[in-house]
């Protein structure tokens, strides 16, 4: 018995299979050579766009696991160790720029720039540091000082040129101070370092506030230092000192005049200007309780007529 057999039915292609297929072919092949293109020849060693596009990679890679590491060990191993924030701010710094390193020399190696090709431009670096980097460096140095040897810290009260506020944060270039009217206002390093700045929670979160009233003659001055002393002694952020005393000062033109010498511990320039606007209200409401006059200044007038008698 005798079977006929069919041929097998080939795939029929169709010209838009076989254009797509081309095209595919087409971009695999561009793509491949792009990423083997040759850009140039450092030391007969042959620098392709792969080992570019791989060096760049791991340098943005390594920049973000080495922020995120150091950033971890700053804000939660240090402060477990005990710490201080200064010498932890420190040994942050350090150990980002230290992984920042290894991760540039890594890329270096992928990309097969061998590490002696940069004695080439040491020179040139060397003039770019001396000259275009001075103030960066100068700033950085005077950075690493003021995190160790501290005489400013991290929420510290401060004047700088003329202006007061709270330490934010001290960084690599420079420090930033939030002031009183919301602002931030970025200093250098350097400038902190080199010109007189006021610290007014060194050696201690402590500030001594003095604050003037006058009351009218004829006031029982017992009552008022007896007044002044519990208006005081009310304070929220008053610090208890020996220190804090009430002082008759002068007799004025118009006024009997006292001094409130007291020393107050506020965590930032608000907290100031609160204590003494508090301090002031207070005062008011206890005199007008008690009938006691804060005058206002009073002068004589005296009108000489300059014209001549008639005869």
């Amino acid at each position: 018995m005798i079977q006929d057999t069919l041929p097998e039915q080939m795939p029929i292609e169709t010209p838009s299979d076989t254009t797509a297929s081309q095209i595919i072919h087409s971009v695999l092949e561009t793509t491949r050579d792009v990423w083997n293109f040759e850009i140039f020849t450092l030391n007969d060693t042959p620098i392709h766009i792969r080992e570019i596009m791989v060096s760049l990679l791991v340098l943005v890679l390594g920049y973000m696991v080495a922020r995120k590491i150091s950033s971890h060990v700053g804000n939660r191993i240090l402060p477990k160790m005990r710490i201080d924030k200064g010498p932890a701010l420190v040994i942050e710094s350090v150990l980002f720029y230290a992984m920042l390193t290894v991760v540039v020399m890594l890329a270096m190696q992928i990309a097969n720039i061998p590490l002696t090709a940069l004695a080439f431009f040491g020179g040139a670096i060397a003039l770019g540091v001396g000259f275009g980097s001075q103030n960066v460096i100068n700033n950085f140095i005077s950075g690493v000082i003021l995190l160790i040897e501290r005489p400013i810290r991290i929420g510290d009260m401060v004047t700088v040129n003329g202006q007061t506020g709270t330490i934010a944060s001290i960084g690599a270039r420079a420090t930033k101070i939030h002031s009183y009217m919301g602002s931030t206002f970025i200093v250098p390093n350097s400038i902190i370092l080199e010109n007189s700045v006021t610290n007014w929670f060194m050696p201690a979160n402590e500030i001594k506030c003095t604050l003037g009233v006058g009351v009218a003659y004829g006031s029982d001055t017992s009552k008022v230092r007896e007044l002044l002393t519990k208006a005081m002694n009310e304070q929220e952020i008053l610090t208890v000192s020996n220190d804090n005393q009430i002082m008759f000062v002068d007799f004025g033109d118009s006024s009997l005049n006292f001094e409130i010498h007291c020393w107050m511990h506020p965590k930032n320039t608000l907290e100031r200007h609160l204590f003494e606007s508090n301090l002031r209200f207070r005062i008011d409401e206890l005199f007008r309780e008690h009938d006691i006059q804060i005058p206002f200044p009073q002068r004589d007038l005296h009108i000489k007529s300059g014209l001549a008698p008639q005869k």
